[in-house]
């Protein structure tokens, strides 16, 4: 009797692998199509393009945002300028000092971002985070300059 069982069990077993060895390649399911490598690469082909695209795209905003600052601080010293006018020759001498050291950090930003406008990839982020710094430097200069006036 336990021979049959185990005849049994084995048939049962041989059965199902049977039938899972037998079942071959899955058909889609109805209203799906098959995707080929063709498809595969024209998808691949269209997420590389939309991602330059963007990274493009943030570049210029970027880009755009830094000239808008730049001109600002433009503005903001042809201000401390015209307010050091004002001051005495000592104190004026200083602020003029620390405006003309804000000017050099000023243009060095922007050819910066010259060089930033031709760079992509790795050299791109590098310049961006060197003109970060720079950007940062010259608030901290402003900052100061504009403290001698309070």
């Amino acid at each position: 009797m336990r021979g049959w069982i185990w005849t049994l069990i084995l048939v049962g077993c041989f059965s199902v692998g049977l039938m899972v060895g037998c079942k071959g390649k899955e058909e889609p399911a109805k209203g799906e199509t098959a995707v080929t490598a063709k498809e595969v690469k024209e998808e691949a082909k269209k997420a590389a393009q939309t991602a330059v695209a963007y990274t493009q795209q943030q570049m210029d905003e970027y880009q755009k945002q830094i000239e808008a600052r730049l001109e600002e601080y433009d503005k903001k010293l042809e201000e401390l300028k015209a307010r050091a006018e004002k001051m005495e020759k000592e104190a004026k001498a200083e602020v003029d000092q620390q405006m003309n050291e804000i000017r050099k950090k000023r243009d060095a930003a922007s050819k910066r971002l010259e060089e930033l406008r031709s760079a992509s990839g790795k050299a791109w982020a590098d310049l961006k985070a060197g003109l970060d710094a720079a950007m940062e430097d010259i608030e901290k200069g402003y900052q100061e300059a504009l403290s001698r006036f309070k």
